[in-house]
């Protein structure tokens, strides 16, 4: 199935903030092949609300494209997780040490500049625990950890 035609479901409500991309709903499937229960409402118990895409782009063409693209809506994006970044707190983030965990998809949701280091700011799924009360900033312009590698911006309907 092309990127163009799926559906996207949107959950709306406190708690809930995820973007799933499929034509139908999609148990979650771990690596062991268990089965998760599809989920009928968000986190807080209320509906979520299907919408269709009707549009994807490539918007990682350079820091600039990006930056236009946040004018109209989140950047979908992923980037490769190192171990100094499960203890991320706050500031902008580069990476300094340890392996490979894997990769993680999140949302750019905006950009600017600390104490003259510019940063994507990014939405993360990891709960308001995580970073800066579930976002995180890290280093603009320089691809760091791959995040300006693969960027999409959906229009849904």
């Amino acid at each position: 199935m092309e990127r163009r035609q799926r559906e996207a479901v949107k959950i709306r409500g406190s708690g809930c903030s995820r973007i799933w991309r499929s034509k139908k709903c999609l148990s979650y499937k771990s690596m062991n092949n268990v089965t998760g229960k599809c989920p009928q409402t968000c986190d807080d118990g209320s509906a979520f609300v299907l919408t269709k895409s009707v549009s994807f782009a490539d918007v990682c063409a350079n820091e600039e494209s990006i930056k236009a693209a946040l004018l109209q809506g989140a950047v979908q994006t992923e980037f490769t997780v190192y171990e100094d970044f499960l203890y991320y707190k706050s500031g902008v983030y580069t990476h300094q040490y340890g392996l490979i965990v894997g990769g993680h998809g999140v949302a750019m949701v905006g950009y600017g500049e600390e104490n003259g280091v510019k940063f994507w700011q990014v939405r993360n799924s990891w709960g308001t625990d995580f970073g800066e009360n579930g976002f995180f900033k890290i280093a603009r312009g320089v691809n760091e950890c791959g995040i300006e590698n693969q960027c999409m911006l959906t229009q849904v309907e």
